[in-house]
């Protein structure tokens, strides 16, 4: 800051000079150009201070709009895995029903096959018995012949 108050000094002093209307020196020329450029240097950091703080708040925008994607992505997956829970309960419950059924038909059918070789049995005794009262009948028309 020595070198700002210096330069402010020495800058009165051209002012001055330039005022009264007299001839500036080489230094005097390349003081006022140093100063000139000086300004000019100020006006570009602060341009890029604020250049950093605009790329700065964008990208601080990026991060939040990201953030708030990563949450939703993280609360869509979240959904898909219990829909997916969901179903896959829902297909064994499934999957259980219809073995329970299978058991049952095969329950059932078992029975009809009990009932039909009792049939067949009785079949079989009805047979045994028809042709034995065949044969008696037979006999006994031998008989009365």
């Amino acid at each position: 800051m020595l070198f700002d108050a210096v330069i402010k000094e020495a800058m009165e002093t051209i002012v001055k000079k330039i005022r009264e209307g007299r001839k500036l020196n080489d230094s005097e020329v390349l003081l006022l150009v140093v100063s000139q450029m000086r300004k000019e240097q100020e006006l570009i950091v602060k341009m890029l201070e604020e250049f950093k703080k605009d790329v700065n708040r964008r990208f601080n925008e990026v991060d939040r709009r990201f953030s708030e994607m990563d949450k939703k992505i993280d609360d869509f997956k979240s959904y898909v895995e219990k829909r997916f829970e969901s179903i896959e309960n829902d297909i064994r419950e499934f999957k259980s029903y219809v073995e329970r059924r299978f058991e049952q038909v095969d329950k059932k059918f078992e029975h009809v096959y009990d009932e039909i070789r009792e049939l067949r049995g009785e079949m079989k005794f009805l047979r045994q018995e028809l042709m034995s009262i065949k044969s008696d009948i037979i006999n006994l028309l031998k008989e009365k012949i």
